[in-house]
């Protein structure tokens, strides 16, 4: 029995005190229930007998908080952080703050002054809280105090590091050249804080367009770099003038940089990459220049030649120009070739000038030829020998070899089967095949490709997708389907009079089928290529007019508000057609660009 008794009421008071935690939970519910009722003095009632079962733990601490400032209870709310206080329950450092704005809000400063002198005291005492409490405080909107408890923590610690909370600060002050002083004190000591540094830069480009004292900032990176200061230095000027799409004044600077020896090897390359990137051509073929002039040994030296022919090829295509013109920047292409013939970069400008022979001049045989002595030659990258082969695969589909392109199509996919070569490779085998008439097995490699990693295959194998879908009938016809898949090769091949023989040809042929949306759109693109652009807004008027439920009619609609706009110089056409794709079709994919068109035709600011 002296055994039994103590178990007993052991047993008793664990079940006891299970009954009153259930007890507490059950009345804190009640409580929170109350508070969303807006019902405030009998959530407080609940609260209370909470706090008797279960104790004081932070949710309740901060209900009742919550419930006492709705009530705009003030001295009570007051009272309650200082019974928290004395008790000893929760860190002081939210505590002090919570007290800090509850006398604010009561109107009395004074108190609050005390409250926050309290609280550097507590940091003072254990300065690891520094961090805790700076925080608070800049989320609660004391930035001044925030700042004071950074730099007095730091007084008294010395291992102690707020520049980038401080630098933040300094913005929220006002105090810009401060905040970007800091900002390169801290990149020259943690380079790591250089993407941040950006994001945080990059938010002030988005929401106004202009850097707030920018000029200070550059001034102050040259000033730096000039006196030894470390790369993400240059990464950070660089990047504020590419946000200003500065790029001359980026060249300009990081030229006279290098000049001096104080540039990274790969700090003018990058810009001139982004520079062509963002079509900013001239500049861009000045700083592959520059760079091909600092000769062979330089760092980029043959990725700057190969740079170079890629921003020349750009202008021409950007100017429509003559065939004079391609065989001279073909001829450059071979120059080139023999410069860095064993080099690595040898292939790439191969390849490019086979497009251009092939492509642009006509010169087909003569490009299969450089393929494929690149395809052979020992020193060409396996990267490059399978984009030879693709651009081979192309070429010979454009001469009419269909079935020796598929081959070459398949050993690229082959070679790289799960990588964005290996993807490309698949996707022009399975368009090898539309053209000529394999639909079914198209169709499946386009469903595959969907999921490509590469947005432009997906959506490009989504449409063709869609095509042999909408258009092979239940009963397996595919007379409709192949015809324009002979019209689209045809027009792959320039052959536009042949393509366009064969659409008329289909227009009668197969006037009901649900195919003539295609035909029409087809019809239209390639009249837009023979410079004949009242024709071709003709035939994207008629898809909207007779096909208007069609998936092509917002396409349609958008290629006349840009022929209206860029061709045939009527503005106001334009802007009406711009605005019936954003009204008329909000999920079509051209809906914000039309926006933004209507807007600026409207004559709008538009950041």
């Amino acid at each position: 029995m002296k055994h039994i008794l103590p178990y007993f009421w052991l047993t008793l008071f664990l079940f006891s005190l299970k009954g009153l935690v259930a007890q507490g939970q059950e009345d804190f519910a009640l409580a929170q229930s109350y508070y969303k009722k807006e019902e405030y003095r009998k959530a407080l009632v609940y609260l209370e007998e909470a706090q008797k079962t279960s104790g004081v733990g932070k949710p309740l601490y901060q209900l009742k908080m919550d419930c006492l400032l709705a009530l705009e209870d003030y001295k009570e709310a007051a009272d309650w952080i200082e019974e928290n206080l004395k008790e000893k329950r929760f860190t002081p450092v939210d505590l002090y703050i919570d007290l800090m704005q509850v006398h604010l809000m009561a109107g009395e400063p004074k108190k609050a002054d005390k409250d926050f002198e309290q609280l550097k005291k507590v940091v003072e005492r254990n300065p690891n809280y520094a961090y805790s409490a700076g925080s608070q405080l800049q989320r609660s909107g004391f930035p001044k105090q925030a700042l004071e408890i950074y730099e007095r923590a730091e007084a008294l610690r010395g291992n102690l590091n707020f520049d980038y909370q401080k630098a933040l600060l300094y913005g929220e002050l006002g105090n810009i050249e401060k905040m970007y002083e800091m900002y390169v004190d801290l990149l020259a000591i943690s380079p790591n804080y250089l993407n941040n540094i950006r994001q945080l830069l990059g938010r002030s480009y988005q929401s106004g367009g202009s850097l707030v004292k920018g000029d200070y900032l550059k001034a102050l990176l040259i000033e730096r770099i000039q006196s030894g200061g470390p790369q993400t230095l240059n990464q950070l000027l660089v990047y504020l003038f590419v946000q200003e799409e500065a790029y001359s004044q980026a060249f300009t600077q990081l030229r006279a940089l290098d000049k001096r020896g104080l540039l990274g090897p790969t700090d003018l390359y990058n810009l001139g990459k982004i520079t062509f990137e963002n079509d900013a051509l001239f500049t861009a073929q000045r700083i592959f220049e520059y760079l091909i002039q600092k000769g062979s040994n330089a760092p980029n030296y043959e990725d700057a030649l190969y740079m170079n022919l890629q921003v020349k090829t750009k202008q021409l295509k950007e100017k429509k120009s003559t065939e004079e013109a391609w065989a001279d920047l073909a001829r450059e292409h071979k120059e080139v070739r023999d410069i860095l013939k064993g080099w690595p970069k040898a292939g790439q400008v191969a390849i490019a000038e086979a497009h251009i022979l092939g492509f642009e001049l006509g010169r087909t045989d003569e490009a299969i030829k450089l393929l494929k002595k690149t395809i052979q030659t020992g020193s060409t990258a396996k990267e490059d020998v399978a984009l030879a082969k693709i651009e081979l695969g192309d070429l010979l589909l454009y001469n009419g070899n269909r079935w020796e392109a598929i081959l070459y199509y398949g050993q690229a996919e082959k070679a790289f089967e799960y990588s964005p070569i290996g993807q490309e490779a698949k996707f022009k085998r399975a368009k090898a095949a539309y053209y000529v008439g394999d639909f079914q097995w198209a169709q499946g490699i386009f469903n595959v490709l969907k999921e490509s990693t590469s947005k432009l295959i997906a959506n490009d194998a989504m449409q063709y997708s869609l095509l042999i879908t909408d258009n092979i009938a239940l009963d397996t016809n595919t007379e409709a389907m192949a015809m324009y898949a002979k019209a689209d090769l045809l027009q792959y091949q320039d052959k536009i009079d042949s393509s366009l023989t064969v659409l008329g040809l289909m227009e009668i042929a197969f006037l009901d089928h649900p195919i003539q949306d295609e035909v029409l759109l087809l019809k239209a693109e390639l009249l837009k290529r023979k410079a004949q652009f009242s024709e071709a807004a003709g035939y994207y008027q008629s898809i909207v007019d007779e096909h208007p439920t069609s998936i092509l009619a917002d396409d349609a609609l958008y290629a006349l508000a840009q022929l209206y706009e860029t061709e045939l110089m009527d503005k106001e056409r334009a802007k009406a057609y711009y605005e019936q794709i954003f009204t008329q079709h909000v999920d079509s994919f051209f809906a914000n660009e039309a926006r933004k068109r209507f807007r600026a035709l409207r004559g709008d600011l538009i950041n």
